[in-house]
């Protein structure tokens, strides 16, 4: 479970640039919380990010479309995981979905200290390692 996380909202006009479409920060926003949403399910603690790889916006999302991001794990490690992120815009009144961005965070494990903490699965990986004696 907490795998995958979409989230869905509609472009509000407070949230778009001159051209009346939105903002790559608003953008970017969304893809990084719905990455912690993942990532924190996954790591059953907190996260912080540590990366994120190249992001090229290649069509717009206009006011008054429904924005939806979707965050997929893709590969855990021992105190971070790679999270991939696809965000398309739809416009309501056709329902045509284009195609934004797609971008892969890297979300880092961290315990209260802020320091990277094992992931649950690397900590069973390494009780495993004990057992075989």
């Amino acid at each position: 479970m907490g795998r995958t996380v979409t989230i869905t909202r509609i472009v509000m006009p407070g949230q778009t640039n001159r051209h009346g479409s939105l903002f790559g920060g608003q953008a970017l926003s969304l893809m990084d919380e719905a990455a912690a949403i993942v990532a924190h399910r996954v790591s059953e603690g907190p996260v912080v990010t540590a990366h994120i790889n190249s992001v090229d916006f290649k069509a717009p999302i206009k006011q008054g479309w429904a924005v939806e991001v979707t965050a997929s794990l893709i590969k855990p490690g021992r105190t971070s995981m790679q999270i991939q992120v696809e965000t398309y815009g739809e416009c309501l009144d056709t329902r045509e979905r284009t195609h934004c961005t797609t971008a892969v965070f890297v979300m880092v494990a961290v315990d209260k200290q802020g320091k990277p903490r094992l992931l649950p699965s690397a900590r069973d990986d390494d009780d495993d390692d004990g057992d075989d004696d």
